[in-house]
């Protein structure tokens, strides 16, 4: 079973596909995640966050993000701060996980994540960082996605599957196109097993993250 934990389309292309929904409904979604980019925080950023706030409640939305703290954003850091915090409190009162996306800005993450205190599963995507950010976010116990820079023999990405462990980690496409079987592909690869046995790890790592074995999306 290909599992895609974040795209930004529905392709078909997995079993199961957790959609990243960014204000904007779609019904044909069965599962997705919700939530506020830092670089789309602006001067709707309250009435965004009661949007996310009801949708967050809705049994396909699986995950709230995603969200996060990037330095390159221009929107103002206190700003992303103070709307990454709503984000987990919102995921704490659901008990739902977050989907992060960070740029230079990991003790910053850490820091506001503990503040808060926060008891969800915390899944950073897109993970292309060195080995000393990878070894303090496993520390942390947080999870991590790979997507299209695992794919590169020298990429960060490539080094860091190797060595957080196998029951830390979720493979995604992101907004790429690129078919999550060829992910997959490399992660085995990379791993020194097939394909097959990277499937089995994630549905676990799902089933742990989630709290629900994942079901094909045509499947009720």
């Amino acid at each position: 079973m290909f599992i895609n934990i974040h795209t930004h389309s529905q392709i078909f292309d997995a079993h199961l596909e957790l959609v990243n929904l960014f204000l904007e409904r779609n019904d044909r979604v069965k599962y997705y995640s919700y939530g506020l980019h830092p670089w789309h925080i602006d001067g709707n950023y309250k009435d965004d966050l009661e949007h996310l706030r009801e949708i967050a409640h809705e049994k396909g939305c699986l995950a709230i993000g995603e969200c996060g703290l990037d330095k390159v954003s221009k929107v103002d850091f206190e700003l992303q701060e103070k709307v990454f915090v709503e984000h987990v409190k919102i995921a704490n009162r659901l008990k739902k996980p977050l989907i992060i996306h960070c740029v230079k800005a990991f003790n910053e993450l850490i820091n506001c994540l503990n503040h808060n205190n926060n008891q969800v599963p915390v899944i950073i995507h897109g993970f292309n960082n060195n080995d000393n950010i990878a070894r303090v976010l496993n520390n942390e116990g947080y999870y991590f996605s790979f997507g299209k820079d695992l794919l590169g023999y020298e990429s960060n990405a490539a080094k860091a599957i190797k060595t957080i462990g196998r029951k830390r980690f979720f493979l995604e496409t992101d907004d790429k196109d690129l078919s999550i079987k060829y992910v997959y592909l490399k992660a085995g690869e990379l791993l020194g097993v097939n394909d097959e046995i990277v499937q089995l790890q994630i549905e676990e790592n799902f089933k742990s993250v989630f709290n629900f074995a994942p079901k094909m999306a045509n499947q009720k």
